[in-house]
């Protein structure tokens, strides 16, 4: 049987662990990477020399050409849709980054293409593969929690990723997007309900001070189907040398039990004389080993949920229908719904009205 061939498109911050995580596929599944994308040229001989493999500044240029089976896309936010188009378009399995895209009718049309060509199209919406995200899932799932009531989340990253990271689009984004689009999906997940009302309110202080025109952060009351209240807090201006780039966690409360998970503090810290301040660690995202015979490798729930395309990829490969899979990945249209819930929020933000979340690819509406 030949060997799956995956490609991934968008060689950033992010999307060198994608390599990461194909290259150490190869060594138990019957998939090789065989080819990269990435617009910034600077970045190719390092590519080239590390993975072994071309690097194309086209990617459709890298589709037509290498014969592909399936594709990451780790791009920035706004370009996700033309590519995954056309690489479900050209019959490849997609993994993209959150979020899908920061347009419904753009995440509605991704999904339904995906599924009438019987093509994966999955989000990397990682916190699913937490193990401790696992185990409040099998917790909710034995009834535990009774009626969930309300909760609170929150996601909040150091002012070095708009200031620095994101600089040149971070006017195309916000922390909504970037930031609470992993709660969003991780709480509708936990809970299996979507968000069906939003109300929101956004500030933009000191980003825009520096010439940055988005919201420093955003406050979101999120009503879901279950009747359950989850407040949502995302920003991004945390000061630099605060413990870690990001600080997080939630506390979910039911007719019969509680919940609380601080994702930032997970029991492990640092303090050395040659670095400034208190590190947190969390390892458990993703850390480097080395196997049996001395080979580094990452591991961690971050590269366990790239890794779980493939795996995918090869199941239909094997004879399993895609329906097979229903539920056991995040899909097309948990995509789909997390972009229409932030997409909510900004028309929220702007009316200064609660908005309905809808069904399917219907417009969000103003709640009257």
């Amino acid at each position: 049987m030949k060997k799956l061939r995956i490609a991934t498109i968008g060689v950033g911050r992010f999307g060198i662990f994608h390599l990461h995580a194909f290259r150490q596929l190869e060594e138990v599944l019957n998939v090789e990477l065989v080819a990269a994308a990435e617009i910034d040229v600077s970045k190719h001989s390092a590519i080239k020399n590390d993975f072994n493999i071309p690097v194309y500044s086209n990617y459709l240029e890298m589709i037509e050409k290498e014969n592909l089976d399936a594709v990451s896309v780790a791009t920035v936010d706004y370009q996700h849709k033309d590519i995954v188009l056309n690489s479900l378009l050209h019959g490849l399995h997609v993994l993209v980054e959150k979020p899908l895209d920061t347009n419904s009718i753009g995440s509605f049309e991704m999904m339904n293409i995906a599924k009438e060509r019987e093509l994966i199209l999955q989000i990397d919406f990682h916190k699913r593969y937490d193990p401790y995200h696992i185990e409040i899932r099998d917790l909710v799932n034995k009834n535990k929690f009774g009626d969930f009531l309300y909760g609170y989340c929150y996601m909040e990253d150091q002012i070095v990723v708009p200031r620095d990271w994101f600089k040149t689009w971070v006017n195309k984004t916000s922390p909504a997007w970037f930031l609470g689009s992993n709660f969003i999906d991780l709480i509708s997940w936990l809970m299996n309900s979507r968000v069906k009302s939003v109300y929101a309110k956004g500030q933009k202080n000191k980003l825009q001070k520096l010439g940055l025109d988005t919201y420093d952060s955003i406050t979101s009351m999120l009503t879901f189907e279950n009747n359950a209240i989850i407040t949502l807090d995302s920003s991004w201006v945390l000061p630099e040398n605060f413990s870690s780039i990001v600080n997080q966690g939630f506390r979910l409360i039911g007719t019969e039990g509680i919940v609380e998970a601080d994702s930032h503090n997970r029991g492990t810290t640092s303090c050395f004389t040659s670095e400034k301040g208190i590190r947190n660690h969390n390892s458990g995202f993703m850390h480097l080993e080395k196997n049996i015979y001395g080979k580094p490798r990452y591991v961690g729930y971050g590269i366990k949920s790239i890794q779980h395309f493939i795996e995918n990829v090869v199941h239909l490969n094997n004879g399993l229908k895609l329906k097979d899979l229903d539920g056991t990945y995040p899909s097309g249209l948990d995509g789909h719904e997390v972009t229409k819930a932030i997409e909510a929020i900004h028309l929220s933000i702007e009316t200064g009205v609660a908005i309905e979340v809808q069904n399917g690819n219907e417009l969000c509406t103003k709640v009257v």
